[in-house]
């Protein structure tokens, strides 16, 4: 697929990195409360494990209701509060089949964790964990807000600049941003499960039959599944062309 097949250490590595232990975290909630997180949710790039080339950022994958239906969702804007630097201004987009809605919403982070030992000792890196509700347009027919819980990485560079943690990309099982949550009907007040997330999605069950990277379920994949998996047929078809195009295009 899109990444490089890694050998049985790096999984190993990766697995003991977005799994700490309690006795390898610590609290810095009050310390790191200032630092501004916002690019860890809307930075353009970021570094890899080679510390040499920045990479690109990928657009969330996401499903939205039991049956998995494909859901994007791109923020636009994130602006931390000056009065509490805990609370961050989100602005963004989702599409949900060809209905695209604007929302607004807060992101508040509740914990910072640090870890105490990790693969990559020249930063620190850690853990963000908090809540997110995001309102839709009140105005738009079918609109409603989504609201849950998320978990995402960062790092602080040699610059004392908070960064998207993108350390262990090449590793399987590589995620970040894991917003797991739900959307509820302002008119009927009816729950929808809706969850995404950078490279995995939370709470996948089925729809994820990937083992290294997110891979949708055939069964799933005429939910708006499809031209995921095209993009990475032959470059010459024009099948996988057009998928690609779709797949890179700015909707929002």
């Amino acid at each position: 697929m899109n990444k490089i097949l890694v050998l049985f250490p790096l999984l190993f590595l990766a697995l003991s990195s977005t799994a700490q232990t309690s006795d390898n975290i610590v609290n810095k909630t009050s310390e790191y409360k200032k630092l501004d997180f916002s690019s860890v949710f809307v930075g353009e790039k970021f570094y890899s494990d080679n510390r040499t080339e920045k990479y690109n950022r990928v657009e969330p994958i996401g499903y939205f209701g039991s049956n998995y239906q494909r859901v994007f969702v791109h923020f636009i804007s994130v602006i931390q509060d000056q009065e509490n630097p805990l609370v961050y201004f989100v602005y963004g987009k989702t599409k949900l089949k060809d209905n695209i809605s604007v929302f607004q919403g807060k992101i508040i982070i509740k914990e910072v964790i640090e870890y105490k030992r990790h693969e990559f000792p020249e930063f620190n890196r850690g853990e963000i964990n908090g809540e997110y509700v995001f309102f839709e347009d009140t105005k738009n027919n079918g609109s409603g807000k989504f609201q849950g819980e998320f978990t995402s990485s960062w790092l602080i560079n040699q610059d004392n600049k908070v960064e998207y943690d993108g350390m262990m990309l090449a590793a399987d099982g590589f995620s970040n941003n894991q917003f797991e949550g739900v959307w509820i009907s302002y008119n009927s007040g009816k729950e929808y499960i809706c969850n995404w997330g950078d490279y995995r999605i939370p709470n996948s069950g089925n729809l994820d039959n990937g083992a290294g990277e997110f891979f949708p379920s055939k069964e799933y994949l005429n939910r708006g599944w499809q031209t995921y998996i095209d993009q990475y047929g032959d470059p010459s078809e024009v099948k996988t062309k057009r998928a690609r195009e779709l797949e890179k295009a700015n909707w929002w």
